[in-house]
């Protein structure tokens, strides 16, 4: 039994039993009383209220009326506290503040170790840069109600996205692209995508789409070199797999080039 899924299986014991004291739960799952106390400490870490006390009649008991229970959360659900811990990072001058990545890495820590390198995975797809500036704001409108919907169900599906396009100058396009990233410059946000019909990297600003569709017969993976072309110089950005070895900053350098050239700043369709 992984370390996980034992200490999982500790708080379900104290939850069902009451109170245990320390050789039971050490009986009850096959190691020392040392581990036990060990992953003791851990639930106490991830915010539960684990009490204990000595003597006759004493023992090990969770407080089931505090402390953190067990939720399952959905991947948008998840997602969306990700969002939320970087958005309140980025504004660094609010209270609590820097507590916010803390808390998401406790919850992300509490899941099975593929489950939530799955979902950091996801996470790192969406980049949180500078707010918007002054005349972007000014000039963005809101985006069709259904596209945040089907953005979602299409970024974490890895399908297709289909939807008309009305670029900086106005004029209409039908485009199909692979939605790899998100940038978010608060209150606009981006798709970083992979164009299929100019197999080209292209970034869309959110309030000049409408009419959008999922593609389920266009399938994807995530490529960070899409990602790459796209972003800004100045956003930080973590890869999806550590260092970028699939291309040379020269090449990164060459992909945002070319894409200025197609379609303007960053990239984009977008500013």
């Amino acid at each position: 039994m992984s370390r996980a899924l034992r200490v999982m299986e500790l708080s379900d014991l104290l939850r069902a039993r009451g109170t245990a004291t320390v050789a039971e739960l050490a009986a009850a799952l096959g190691v020392s009383a040392r581990t036990v106390r060990r992953d003791l400490a851990t639930l106490r870490e991830r915010g539960l209220n684990v009490e204990g006390e000595a003597g006759p009649g004493g023992g090990i008991r969770l407080d089931a009326g505090r402390g953190v229970t067990a939720v399952h959360l959905s991947v948008a659900e998840i997602v969306t506290l990700w969002l939320a811990a970087r958005l309140s990072q980025a504004a660094s001058d609010l209270p609590w503040s820097s507590a916010a990545s803390s808390a998401l890495a406790k919850l992300l820590g509490s899941l099975p170790p593929e489950r939530a390198r799955e979902l950091r995975a996801l996470c790192r797809r969406v980049i949180v840069g500078e707010p918007a500036s002054a005349p972007v704001i000014a000039g963005a409108g809101a985006p069709p109600a259904e596209l945040v919907r089907l953005f979602e169900a299409s970024f974490s599906s890895g399908v297709g996205l289909a939807f008309d396009y009305r670029d900086r100058e106005g004029k209409p396009s039908r485009r199909r692209v692979e939605p790899h990233g998100l940038l978010v410059q608060s209150p606009v946000w981006y798709v970083l995508a992979l164009d299929t019909g100019k197999n080209e990297p292209r970034m869309f600003r959110m309030d000049r789409i409408s009419r959008p569709r999922v593609l389920r017969e266009i399938g994807f993976h995530p490529n960070a070199d899409v990602i790459w072309a796209l972003l800004p110089k100045e956003c930080a950005w973590r890869p999806l797999l550590g260092d970028h070895p699939s291309a040379s900053a020269d090449a990164r350098g060459e992909r945002r080039a070319r894409s200025r050239r197609l379609d303007g700043p960053a990239g984009a369709d977008a500013p």
